[in-house]
Formats: structure tokens, C-alpha cells, sequence
């Protein structure tokens, strides 16, 4: 593939005509970083994986690239505790819905006083 910018156009054309109808694309973060880790392709119901449609690794990166920018205004899914969640793109109505996870830490906080006179030892 060429080094110049893939756009959604080119991308739905490409994946539709190897029969793809659904992406999903599947993302994690914690710690001040996150990244996009695995592209479900579906033709129908079925799943497969890049290679098995014909699908170049440069390809599914390029696809990936492509989606980072879908990330920059949802919840923070990669600093501190993180997240994590999928993209999923239909191709035939060109619709996307993005379910996006957050983790946290849930703190309790528990309040026990008393007087110091209480604690002598006997």
C-alpha cells in the first residue's frame, strides 16, 4: 500500500469489496496509554481474521490508524485506571456506535474517633 493517508471512502470500498459487511474494532488502556489491539472483519455472521480475506497486515494497520481519531472524543479510556471497549462499523448503513468502558478505583472511606484516655494501657 501507498504511504498516503487511507480515508473512510477508500476503506469501505475496499473491505466491501472483499464481502465485508461489519468491522470491529477493539481497543485497551491504562497508565497513560492505550492502543487499538485486534479488527474483527464479519462477511454476514461469520468472523474472520485479516488474512483470511485477502486483507494485508499494512492494510488492517492502516484501518487501524484510521480509527484512533473515532477515540478522541469519547470518555478517557487510557490514563490511569483506563478502559477499554469496541468500534463497531457497518458498512452497509456506513454507521458506527462506539461502547467505551471505564475502569476506576472505587474508594470507601471509613471514619473511627475515640479519646485518647480509652487507650491506656492497664
Amino acid at each position: 500500500m501507498s504511504d498516503k493517508k487511507l480515508t473512510w471512502q477508500e476503506a469501505v470500498l475496499y473491505l466491501k469489496d472483499r464481502g465485508v459487511t461489519k468491522i470491529e474494532v477493539e481497543y485497551a488502556g491504562s497508565g497513560d496509554s492505550g492502543s487499538i489491539d485486534n479488527i474483527v472483519y464479519y462477511k454476514e455472521k461469520d468472523i474472520f481474521g485479516y488474512s483470511d480475506l485477502d486483507i494485508t497486515h499494512d492494510m488492517d494497520d492502516r484501518l487501524q490508524n484510521l480509527c484512533y481519531p473515532m477515540l478522541d472524543n469519547v470518555e478517557d479510556w487510557y490514563n490511569n485506571d483506563g478502559g477499554y471497549g469496541v468500534i463497531t462499523i457497518d458498512l452497509d448503513e456506513l454507521h458506527y456506535d462506539i461502547a467505551n468502558n471505564i475502569r476506576y478505583m472505587h474508594v470507601e472511606t471509613y471514619v473511627h474517633e475515640g479519646k485518647l484516655e480509652d487507650l491506656r494501657e492497664e
